[in-house]
């Protein structure tokens, strides 16, 4: 049987002292205010070939989303996800990048008002919220888009 022993809290607890606080320095993305969001997944493949969909998302003169995959991989900052644990978004224009459709991500897109998705899989669960799916590689097929786009 265990026994209980009584100690003294003071001797316990190691002594802190607060010396202060620097918030972490981030810049703020307000998605929820876009009329157009180019989002990348996981299927972008690097950190590197996210510039690749930030640069589509600057042609078409909107902000760059991300899910959080990429997020998680610190491909991304915070602020840029879409999500139920990011931001929820309905611009006029959302375009999925190699983003497979889990739950969590379409939850924070699916009031899109037109929702285009970039995929190689013909079945992946963004196909299902999308208005148009392109079945292609995204990095072969967004630089060709952004390309025609800038001309």
């Amino acid at each position: 049987k265990a026994q209980v022993e009584k100690i003294d809290q003071a001797d316990a607890v190691p002594v802190l002292e607060f010396v202060g606080y620097e918030p972490p320095q981030k810049r703020e993305v307000d998605l929820a205010r876009a009329e157009v969001i180019v989002s990348a997944g996981r299927g972008v493949g690097k950190k590197e070939n996210v510039a690749i969909i930030e640069a589509l998302a600057k042609a078409l003169g909107g902000a760059l989303g991300a899910s959080r995959p990429v997020v998680d991989a610190g491909w991304i900052e915070q602020s840029h996800q879409v999500g139920t644990t990011g931001q929820t978004v309905s611009p006029k224009l959302y375009v999925a990048c190699g983003i497979s459709g889990a739950i969590q991500h379409v939850a924070g897109m699916k009031k899109s008002e037109f929702v285009v998705a970039i995929n190689k899989d013909k079945d992946a669960p963004i196909g299902e919220v999308a208005d148009v799916l392109v079945v292609a590689d995204v990095m072969q097929f967004v630089p060709a888009l952004t390309a025609l786009l800038q001309k």
